[in-house]
């Protein structure tokens, strides 16, 4: 019984997940320093480890999940897309961190880390067959890990979809990609933590 529980939580979380299959992550020092980590899905023709030792197969489709990371020494320097993200960071009695994202039809950023919804379809069954979902990465997560616990994550405007929250020392903004590519005001995520 407990392995079927386990099992079931198991599959529980996976299916969560893929909603959130791309994204950034922040580690955020005090000093403004830290890393980011991308995760990115791409549609490839390139064939994968699986299909070197297989044969009788057509392989049709595939889709890599691509993660780079990196450093920086201000977070403050650093930009997503032309401008597109914003990093603004006080370090006043409560230090805080605000992240401006355009909203437009053509993101740069956005196609860095997803391909078109039409593709975003057709590679949905090649990351889980048995899933009736009928696209994937169809969310971006950014996710930033503070050096103090968070005491507020807030986005505006709200909009449908959109979700900031917060837990211990980490906060997070689910974006739907839908959301970020209309022409629209910018939305505006603040952080605060002590």
């Amino acid at each position: 019984m407990l392995r079927i529980c386990s099992l079931s939580l198991a599959l529980l979380l996976a299916s969560c997940s893929d909603a959130e299959l791309v994204g950034i992550h922040i580690a955020l020092q005090k000093d403004g320093s830290g890393t980011m980590t991308a995760r990115a899905l791409q549609a490839t023709t390139v064939p994968g480890p699986a299909e070197a030792r297989a044969t009788g197969i057509d392989w049709q489709v595939r889709a890599n999940l691509v993660s780079s990371q990196g450093s920086f020494t201000s977070l403050a320097s650093v930009e997503l897309g032309e401008r597109e993200v914003r990093f603004l960071q006080s370090n006043d009695d409560m230090p805080r961190l605000r992240v401006v994202l355009q909203r437009k039809k053509d993101l740069a950023w956005v196609k860095t880390l997803v391909p078109d919804e039409a593709t975003r379809k057709s590679l949905a069954k090649v990351h889980d067959p048995n899933s009736n979902r009928k696209e994937i990465a169809d969310a971006i997560r950014f996710e930033v890990r503070l050096p103090e616990q968070v005491i507020a994550s807030g986005i505006v405007p709200l909009g449908r979809g959109v979700e900031a929250s917060h837990e211990r020392n980490r906060a997070y903004l689910v974006l739907p990609v839908a959301a970020l590519l209309v022409e629209d005001e910018d939305l505006v995520w603040d952080v605060s933590w002590r």
